[in-house]
């Protein structure tokens, strides 16, 4: 694409969604504004965004978000159950090549990747296409504590992303990176999620200073009990210590 020169339109679409991402403060907050703001600047329909603190666990986010304009009558998440339980693990986007696409020049596109294994074509036939899915392409960026973002872009039409768009699209990654890496995150950032609303439960009784005897006088619990819940927390979250997993847990909201 050396060849190729972007005109105002493309810097203009650059701009407006920098613009709308400008105030944003913490991972959450750009979830939320990145999946609406590329779909209004860029000739694509639908936004995703998945988080993960490897390449990897960013295909497994079960808080991924989506633009609104694609998640009506409570379909994207049935087609995010189905993509966690049988796809995640053969997105095209997770294939070497995809991977050092987006670790090189932060923009792939499914037309660029060439031939895919069988497992990813089977993907991209029975789960993207029947979703209306076929102008497919991916923007990865940088997190603080050695996170990961990827926004994946969707449309209908197969010729929505031109030369032109996907070099845009990089361009603006360059500079979404610069922002995603200063806003407010932790190790762990998503591995919350994996808590039961009972782990969840203990984990704030911890941050809260509160004792396995305590803890387990408050939700009627034995001890050990507790104690066994604490392990699993911790195993689940990454934390070194209670100490870390209380510093951890107030710095991010359930």
């Amino acid at each position: 694409m050396s060849d190729i020169a972007l005109t105002a339109v493309e810097y203009e679409r650059v701009f407006a969604v920098l613009d709308r991402c400008d105030s944003v403060r913490t991972v959450t907050e750009f979830r939320d504004v990145i999946v609406e703001a590329i779909p209004a600047a860029f000739p694509i329909r639908h936004a995703s965004c998945f988080v993960g603190d490897t390449f990897e666990s960013q295909f497994t986010d079960r808080n991924a978000t989506v633009t609104a304009a694609g998640s009506g009558s409570g379909s994207w998440e049935t087609i995010k159950a189905n993509y966690q339980e049988h796809w995640a693990r053969h997105d095209v986007f997770n294939l070497p090549q995809a991977r050092q696409q987006l670790q090189s020049t932060r923009v792939a596109s499914l037309s660029e990747l060439g031939g895919l294994p069988k497992p990813a074509a089977v993907y991209v036939h029975e789960y993207l296409h029947p979703h209306q899915m076929h102008s497919i392409t991916a923007m990865h960026l940088d997190l603080a504590a050695g996170g990961h973002a990827l926004i994946g872009l969707f449309d209908p039409d197969k010729d929505a992303i031109r030369p032109k768009d996907l070099l845009a699209l990089r361009l603006l990654a360059r500079q979404l990176s610069i922002l995603t890496r200063g806003l407010q995150t932790l190790p762990g950032l998503d591995l919350f999620a994996k808590l039961t609303a009972r782990q969840r439960e203990v984990a704030t009784l911890v941050a809260d200073g509160r004792s396995n005897a305590s803890i387990a006088g408050q939700l009627n619990l034995t001890q050990d009990t507790v104690k066994k819940y604490v392990s699993r927390i911790l195993a689940a979250t990454g934390c070194a210590s209670r100490t870390e997993l209380a510093i951890d847990v107030r710095r991010q909201s359930f």
